[in-house]
């Protein structure tokens, strides 16, 4: 894909009023300098959907969805990132490539990608009821799945042969490559012959939000040393961290999700909707992930993580509170279940049917009763040094959680197991130290909190970078906030009446992206009249930083191998300079 200009990327952003845009979708009503409305994301009765005009974003205070406007028409409007593109194009008559087929030679490769995949999924589904491949069916019906269960969720079979698939459909070159590209089939080393990564497998097709198949995941049926699971690959169409199995389904059923259960594999989701907990998801043979919760929480303010009981599952949950913690608001909640060893959300719901496990689900440890259960057995509250410990592993877990109702009442449970009543003393165990220069480990954290301080300041407010005379020299301190800041400069200096939008859109794909974009929604409680002011107070720190580390250079090739006159001179006028501040 030939990739689209930064240039008229830049341009289309800056033509486009995001509020008129968003209006036009979803009408906003001005309140100061914002304008608000109920989230067009999630279902609220009170507008915590915030449009910024002076910054060109949009943010949900309840559900985080959050963006430009290329962002707003992919997640309303339900586009491709390329597609947002051409809309705004067309919008403002603006060609988007040099060679205007570009675009509409994408949406033609991945409308034909998308047709090919609905191919599969029927071929797929065809050959489960082939006589030849009864056992595959009756795998399916043994374990206790229905005619209408099977056919909802279009399972289907791949034979064992290495080349069904081009046998099948007479597939042209150009199709080929296409699927090769979608992981259904894989080249040999010479890439002259192509076979089919999925052989002898009960096939699941995997939807994404919009109901398009993107991918497939196999399993065996059979006692073969491969692999049990095999999904598809990451493509262009398909990334396994950003899907969930059986979510574009349990939204049919529901307009609004009050709760959504997530489950480890397809089997349990497919199962517990078959009697009637339509609301279970899973994720692809990946740990839940950043995007995972994002899509979870966008959708729904309650999750239920279902587990075994053992060791691995407790471990398993542990890993998703601690990837759920930036997104805890005060209206959001997370639940765990742990099943008995040994058993799945499938075989325990066929024992004991669907009104006991739904007890079992009303049993379920909530954020708090899981957090300390856990950290307590890793210390001994009978003794100062086992409390002391306690609030150690969750003071910082606390200062994660977004929710300041939420973390105050998890405070207050610390402060009942470790015997510190007071409120006051305890929202001092939250404040931070202040920073001093007393030796290099410190100055190093001062550092990084500089580093985050001018970048955040500056990507919210792009006029700032008038007030840098130079970054020469601060590459040398090597952090990746400093790597940041000079770039954003740079960009800045380049395009001098950049929005925060645009800024922020220079880096979509890019390594600094997500850092970038949390900074850009950053609440730093700065007030306006003192932004500017901390802003120049924190680079002439930063500026004093990278002349300390010149003159500790200096004096250690001092010591190893003397100064020249030169090197002399500049000691001295950094030993003047340093003493004044």
């Amino acid at each position: 894909m030939t990739r689209i200009s930064n240039t008229v990327i830049n341009e289309l952003i800056s033509r486009t009023n995001i509020v008129d845009l968003i209006n036009q979708r979803v009408p906003l009503k001005r309140q100061g300098n914002n304008f608000v409305a109920c989230c067009p994301f999630h279902t609220e009765k009170h507008p915590s959907f915030t449009v910024n005009i002076e910054k060109q974003f949009y943010y949900c205070f309840s559900c985080g969805s959050h963006g430009n406007v290329i962002d707003f028409l992919m997640h309303y409007d339900r586009l491709t990132f390329i597609e947002a593109i051409k809309e705004l194009s067309i919008m403002h008559g603006i060609s988007i490539e040099k060679n205007p087929n570009v675009c509409e030679h994408n949406n033609y490769r991945k409308n034909n990608l998308y047709q090919l995949m609905n191919k599969l999924c029927a071929y797929y589904k065809s050959v489960l009821t082939q006589k030849e491949y009864l056992y595959a069916y009756k795998y399916l019906k043994n374990r206790g799945l229905n005619t209408k269960t099977i056919d909802d969720f279009n399972i289907g079979f791949a034979p064992p042969r290495w080349n069904n698939i081009i046998q099948k459909f007479s597939l042209t070159l150009y199709d080929q490559k296409l699927l090769d590209q979608a992981g259904m089939l894989i080249s040999n080393n010479t890439k002259k012959y192509k076979y089919d990564r999925f052989r002898d497998r009960l096939m699941f097709p995997i939807r994404d939000i919009a109901g398009r198949i993107v991918a497939f995941g196999g399993r065996v049926i059979t006692q073969k040393k491969i692999p049990k699971y095999l999904n598809s690959p990451d493509t262009e169409i398909f990334k396994k961290s950003q899907h969930l199995y059986g979510l574009y389904e349990a939204r049919m059923k529901h307009k609004n999700l009050s709760c959504i259960l997530l489950v480890e594999g397809y089997i349990d989701v497919i199962t517990l909707t078959q009697f009637g907990i339509n609301y279970a998801v899973a994720a692809l043979g990946t740990s839940t992930t950043d995007n995972h919760i994002r899509l979870l929480y966008s959708i729904t303010d309650q999750i239920i993580c279902c587990y075994d009981g053992d060791y691995a599952g407790k471990k398993a949950a542990w890993r998703t509170l601690n990837t759920a913690l930036p997104y805890l608001t005060d209206e959001r909640q997370i639940h765990f279940a742990f099943l008995p060893h040994g058993e799945d959300p499938d075989t325990l719901i066929r024992k004991i049917g669907k009104d006991n496990f739904l007890k079992k689900l009303t049993q379920t440890q909530d954020l708090s009763n899981f957090l300390f259960e856990t950290l307590s057995k890793k210390t001994n509250l009978q003794t100062l040094s086992g409390r002391v410990k306690l609030s150690s592993l969750i003071l910082p877990i606390l200062k994660k959680i977004p929710g300041q109702t939420l973390k105050l009442c998890l405070l207050q449970q610390l402060g009942n197991k470790i015997g510190i009543l007071d409120d006051n003393k305890l929202s001092q165990l939250l404040t931070k130290k202040p920073i001093t220069y007393a030796n290099k480990i410190n100055r190093c954290c001062i550092n990084n909190n500089i580093g985050r301080v001018l970048v955040g300041l500056l990507i919210q407010n792009p006029r700032l970078s008038k007030l840098v005379p130079s970054v020469q020299g601060l590459e040398q301190l090597k952090q990746d906030d400093i790597v940041m800041f000079i770039d954003l400069i740079q960009i800045c200096k380049t395009y001098p009446i950049s929005t925060s939008a645009q800024l922020l859109e220079h880096y979509r794909g890019n390594k600094f992206f997500s850092k970038l974009e949390s900074l850009a929604y950053w609440n730093h409680l700065i007030t306006n009249d003192m932004i500017e002011i901390t802003f120049i107070d924190a680079l002439t720190r930063l500026y004093n930083l990278t002349l300390e580390k010149r003159q500790e250079l200096l004096i250690a090739h001092d010591r190893t191998f003397g100064l020249t006159t030169q090197e002399r001179q500049e000691l001295w006028l950094l030993n003047q300079t340093l003493s004044k501040h």
